[in-house]
């Protein structure tokens, strides 16, 4: 997937005349955790309605923060608005979003070879979730020294083609 894919369903809903709020954050896609960088979207039917939405929206904004920090907004601002720069960010999006993408269809393959067959269907995004059994996390971390959270969310970022069979097997061993 990609911005054009991500951004389809907003424009859908945008088109459905649909009145929606939509947030998104950029901690992930522009490294910024900890910066609090993000945006509210708010969709309304008239000019009144988004007058009274806003107005509700600043008040709780305002009893949660006074004044957010600038410099992660600041970073966003300013790659987003130059043309050279956004498309040196977007490439790099797609790039990491390649490495990802190839990470968990090694470990989805790696997954099947070994008799896993409900894990075999590729997933996106950063994260696999195997819904483990506490007993099996454990398992996991003690034996094989394969650390995740709990029920099994695995961070398929950090796989490459070795260690992600290598995690796999590790499931594999803990799930038989």
């Amino acid at each position: 997937r990609g911005l054009t894919e991500d951004v389809a369903i907003v424009r859908k809903f945008l088109g459905s005349g649909l009145e929606f709020l939509l947030c998104n954050s950029f901690s992930k896609n522009f490294g910024l955790y900890g910066e609090r960088v993000g945006s509210l979207f708010i969709a309304c039917q008239s000019p009144e309605i988004a007058t009274c939405v806003t107005s509700l929206a600043k008040l709780k904004i305002r009893t949660n923060y006074s004044v957010p920090p600038l410099h992660g907004a600041r970073i966003v601002a300013t790659i987003l608005s130059s043309a050279e720069l956004r498309q040196a960010w977007e490439k790099e999006l797609a790039e990491a979003r390649e490495a990802v993408n190839t990470a968990h269809k090694e470990f989805a393959t790696a997954l099947k070879d070994g008799g896993l067959e409900r894990f075999a269907k590729p997933r996106f995004g950063l994260f696999a979730q195997l819904f483990l059994t506490d007993a099996q996390v454990s398992k996991l971390s003690d034996d094989h020294a394969v650390y995740c959270a709990p029920l099994g969310r695995i961070n398929v970022s950090s796989l490459d083609a070795a260690n992600a069979k290598a995690v796999a097997n590790a499931v594999i061993a803990v799930c038989k």
